[in-house]
């Protein structure tokens, strides 16, 4: 068959639809580390969509000539959010009480010491959605909170990552010139994160493509 080199504005728009980048939801799930993260939620303006790897080993000379790689172990990398700072400082309070929650300080001031928690007391789901203009159509809204399937989803891609924790929250630059919002940017590590499609605006829950790996990564005392 040969191949068409040429399409027409109309078989264009009807073959490709592209994604745009500023149609997105965080979701911090605090609900497991004791937390109101609903605010914080709103407040997150930059995200990454998570990408994986694969660390890689090396055989010489099975074959003559020839080097083979194959792979030893699939790697998440570190996911970043960038949050726009309140007036309040809620966000930067949220992310402080979390690290200190993985490293508190006990005993008194000037004779203190820290040690850290079990993982299951400070990690939890943090989910990134993409989602398309769509979502503004009325009979596509989200119609009440909760986790997925409980409200009629828009077409989606939705990242969670599982075992969240914070493990970078960078400093914030204060100066004496031009104001501007002042924003922060958090580094969520995780053991690895599942991935669910909606392929149309009225898919519902037992519609979605379900990770093929799913398991239970509950880490603390017995």
């Amino acid at each position: 068959m040969a191949r068409k080199l040429f399409y027409s504005t109309r078989d264009l728009i009807a073959q490709f639809s592209p994604s745009l980048t500023s149609y997105f939801d965080v979701y911090v799930d605090g609900s497991s580390i004791n937390a109101d993260s609903s605010k914080i939620n709103f407040m997150a303006y930059e995200a990454v969509i998570p990408g994986s790897s694969f660390e890689l080993g090396q055989v010489f000379g099975d074959r003559q000539g020839i080097t083979e790689q194959y792979p030893t172990k699939r790697v998440y990398p570190p996911v970043d959010v960038s949050f726009y700072v309140d007036s309040d400082y809620n966000v930067i309070k949220f992310f402080e009480d979390w690290m200190a929650t993985i490293q508190p300080n006990l005993g008194k001031r000037g004779t203190s010491y820290s040690k850290f928690n079990y993982p299951n007391t400070y990690e939890t789901k943090v989910i990134i959605s993409k989602f398309e203009r769509e979502f503004r159509d009325k009979s596509n809204r989200l119609s009440s909170e909760g986790n997925s399937g409980t409200y009629s989803e828009p077409k989606q891609i939705k990242y969670t990552l599982l075992n969240a924790y914070p493990s970078n929250v960078i400093s914030l630059p204060v100066s004496y010139s031009q104001s501007d919002v002042l924003r922060t940017t958090v580094t969520f590590n995780y053991d690895l994160y599942s991935v669910e499609y909606f392929n149309s605006p009225n898919s519902s829950s037992n519609e979605i493509n379900k990770p093929s790996e799913e398991r239970s990564l509950v880490r603390g005392p017995n």
